[in-house]
């Protein structure tokens, strides 16, 4: 018997139409504290971007010296700004495992990115193979099996 995909909930009796909703609401608001996460990641970058800008500024002047202080400012801003995008995918969510996955992801490849478009870095192909076994691996442990995952276990006798 293979299962059938609903489109129209009004053949639903009334326990399996809330089911049915609360489903749906459920894979909406995980959507919503992803794309949070993925935000809170991106402004982690942004947050390392201004630190390594104002560790490269030189203090021999007054204006060096206000740069300097800009910059960490900038840096710190960002930052609380990630953390508090971060805080509000995680109180939105069931599991820490989705947020923490799609905001380091998100970190990694935008510092990736970054190093290159402003800092001239290089990224080998070992680097992104790498990078992309560790966010395999996040996905990997995220992965909640559910009961349709699961293989029907049946005791054999002592017989066979």
């Amino acid at each position: 018997m293979k299962p059938e995909l609903l489109t129209d909930s009004s053949s639903l009796s009334s326990g399996e139409s809330e089911y049915f909703s609360a489903t749906c609401i459920k894979d909406e608001k995980q959507k919503g504290n992803v794309r949070l996460a993925v935000v809170s990641g991106f402004f982690a970058t942004v947050g390392s971007l201004f630190g390594k800008l104002a560790g490269n500024v030189e203090m021999d002047s007054l204006l060096g010296l206000l740069l300097k202080g800009i910059l960490l400012i900038l840096m710190l801003t960002s930052n609380t700004v990630g953390c508090t995008f971060f805080v509000k995918a995680l109180n939105a969510s069931g599991s820490s495992l989705p947020c923490t996955i799609a905001s380091a992801a998100t970190s990694y490849v935008c510092s990736a990115f970054a190093g290159f478009l402003v800092f001239n870095e290089s990224t080998s192909i070992y680097w992104w193979c790498g990078i992309s076994f560790v966010i395999l691996g996040l996905l990997l442990i995220c992965h909640a099996p559910t009961k349709q995952d699961a293989v029907p276990f049946t005791k054999k006798s002592k017989k066979e």
